[in-house]
């Protein structure tokens, strides 16, 4: 409650009941359903705009805020004046198929959830009713078509209380002016330079840089500053600038096998969203960020899986709300999607969501995603989960299809929604990799489903095998009896590393592969702390990929 002038204004949240189930399908973002009639994500509905044009005022606004991100994280992919990649300044783009989804929170699924404005003016009192917005979410596709070469980058932007922030950025080479839809095949010199760099480049960003202030993650909703190349070849865009950066001495996080230069490496971890120490929480946050961002960097993953990512308004301190930027801000040059899979009720008055998120530092040419089955009847099944699909184009073993989901806490709808997931993934050939926190243990029938174990509603998986099993045996579980008090653990056990010993494996990667493909090997990714001094309450999986003997790597 609050006073301006003569009014007195109450808000007021209106209660339309539980929450409903939902399984909708997204294209790169775009919905294959009535947008009326479903969710975008728990607790936000399909409202996108109807009639928007590249020129709208707002569009042109968080276009000129991507051209400025693109510049500063990536100047030499974004075509300037002049020849060369050191030129003038840098080229204005065209915007391509602008959508906005105005977040609509929800209570039951169905309806926007409604809040009353209650004041008193001139002595009498009036109401006002409205519909919950959190927040503004922007898609967009900026593109240099008369460049040839040229690449273009997409784009998701959320809006917050005035400011932008990136949910994902991005891009890929196309294959001709006219079909955007095709990339140039993994023979392509872009995805070569890519290559060249991946096997050279060990550059980390330094852990003291990560003290940002909320200005560098955002610029103000009214921004007009332009990025130029200064004097001193430096790029600056506004009141950002280059994060520092240093050349770093990789550390032995990975628990076996430390020569993995060759093949793809991909890596899952639960990231813990912005929990910290039991005082001071957002400094020991900023702490475990900064932490955990170089453990990423240092194990060199080309392609990064992260589950419980969040934007929250009130998290986060100096570094600010949206937490797949506290992480990328370590991986310089790799692509990232965000997606959101739950708005938080508490958050009405804010903006909490929690999701997953795919890094690559190859291009991420698709990407889609389906809600998973929901019971809220259900108290361990409150939070809606989602399966994030990307196609990612990679110089090793060309197109791969990476699936990444957090499964609810509930037994039923884990049984549901990994069917629902083996669905899914069916729909694509080629291979394909699913990783997350499963949230059950080895023996669940979730777990034996995905093994081709158990068969679930008449539904039965096949060549999806578990990568663990592949490498290793199935690790103990600790339980009492199990083990004397200080012997080792088994390898393989992924939580909770809060406590002195991992106790239990609830993280798994599941793997398609064609013939001519193995896996190398599979590893923990575990910095080998513990407490509130370690990365995550979970430690993460890390997967190599190489060709079979008799493959030819330069096809």
């Amino acid at each position: 409650m609050f006073r301006d002038e003569n009014m007195l204004i109450l808000l007021v949240a209106t209660a339309l009941g539980p929450m409903a189930s939902a399984g909708a399908t997204k294209i790169d973002g775009k919905p294959t359903v009535d947008e009326a009639q479903v969710l975008a994500y728990g607790g936000i509905l399909n409202s996108f705009v109807p009639g928007v044009l590249p020129n709208d005022t707002d569009i042109q606004q968080v276009a000129q805020f991507a051209l400025q991100y693109a510049t500063e994280h990536v100047p030499h992919l974004v075509p300037r004046a002049g020849e060369g990649a050191e030129g003038g300044d840098f080229l204005k783009p065209e915007i391509l198929q602008p959508r906005k989804l105005k977040l609509h929170f929800t209570q039951n699924g169905q309806n926007p959830a409604l809040y009353e404005l209650v004041y008193e003016q001139n002595g009498e009192k009036l109401t006002e009713t409205h519909i919950i917005i959190l927040g503004i979410t922007y898609f967009l596709t900026l593109s240099w078509p008369s460049i040839a070469n040229s690449l273009v980058h997409r784009f998701v932007v959320t809006m917050f209380s005035g400011h932008l922030y990136v949910f994902e950025h991005t891009w890929f080479q196309v294959a001709s002016q006219t079909d955007e839809g095709t990339v140039l095949p993994c023979a392509s010199k872009y995805l070569q330079d890519v290559q060249e760099d991946a096997m050279s480049s060990t550059r980390t960003q330094n852990v003291e840089s990560l003290t940002l202030g909320d200005n560098k993650h955002s610029v103000q909703y009214s921004s007009s500053q332009v990025c130029q190349q200064t004097s001193q070849e430096k790029q600056e865009c506004g009141s950002q600038e280059k994060a520092k950066s240093a050349t770093t001495t990789k550390k032995p996080y990975l628990q076996t096998d430390n020569d993995l230069s060759a093949g793809l490496k991909i890596a899952s971890y639960n990231v813990w969203n912005f929990n910290g120490g039991p005082e001071g929480r957002v400094k020991a946050y900023v702490e475990r960020a900064q932490h955990l961002g170089q453990v990423l960097a240092d194990c060199a993953a080309d392609i990064i899986a992260l589950q419980e990512v969040r934007f929250a308004y009130n998290r986060g301190g100096p570094l600010g709300p949206n937490q797949i930027q506290h992480f990328t801000h370590y991986l310089p040059g790799y692509q990232y999607v965000f997606q959101p899979a739950m708005s938080y009720p508490e958050s009405i008055l804010g903006r909490v969501e929690e999701g997953v998120a795919i890094i690559s530092k190859f291009p991420i040419i698709t990407h889609d995603y389906i809600l998973l089955y929901r019971n809220a009847s259900d108290s361990e099944d409150f939070h809606q989960r989602i399966c994030l699909h990307a196609e990612i184009e990679t110089p090793y073993l060309g197109l791969v299809h990476l699936f990444v989901t957090h499964l609810s806490l509930s037994e039923p709808a884990q049984d549901k929604s990994v069917v629902q997931i083996w669905e899914f993934m069916q729909r694509f050939s080629g291979p394909a990799v699913l990783m997350g926190d499963l949230n059950t243990e080895p023996g669940s029938k979730a777990i034996r489903f995905l093994q081709g174990v158990e068969e679930i509603d008449r539904v039965k998986t096949e060549e999806l095998q578990d990568a663990w099993l592949m490498k290793y045996p199935e690790p103990r579980a600790d339980r009492d009896g199990t083990y004397w008090r200080n012997e080792i653990r088994d390898s393989g056990l992924t939580f909770n590393a809060l406590k002195s010993h991992l106790e239990k494996r609830i993280d798994y990667m599941f793997v398609r592969l064609p013939s001519d493909v193995r896996l190398h090997n599979i590893s923990l990714l575990d910095d080998g702390k513990r407490g509130y001094a370690a990365a995550s309450d979970h430690v993460g999986l890390m997967g190599t990929f190489t060709f079979s003997q008799g493959k030819d790597q330069g096809s």
